[in-house]
């Protein structure tokens, strides 16, 4: 039964070394994969469309 118990207990440790390793390395606007930036110009739209850019494609 303790087997077990310490098999969880590693595999808690795992995914919390994980979960810290990718929270570090990612951008704080990217941990959520929303940017409110448009990716073209990098003007801030709050997750719309951006108006630079479709106001240069028309």
């Amino acid at each position: 039964m303790s087997v077990f118990i310490w098999a969880a207990i590693a595999i808690g440790v795992l995914i919390a070394l994980v979960l810290i390793f990718k929270t570090t390395k990612s951008s704080p606007h990217e941990a959520l994969s929303f940017s409110s930036h448009c990716k073209k110009c990098g003007y801030k739209t709050n997750g719309l469309k951006c108006p630079r850019c479709e106001r240069l494609a028309e």
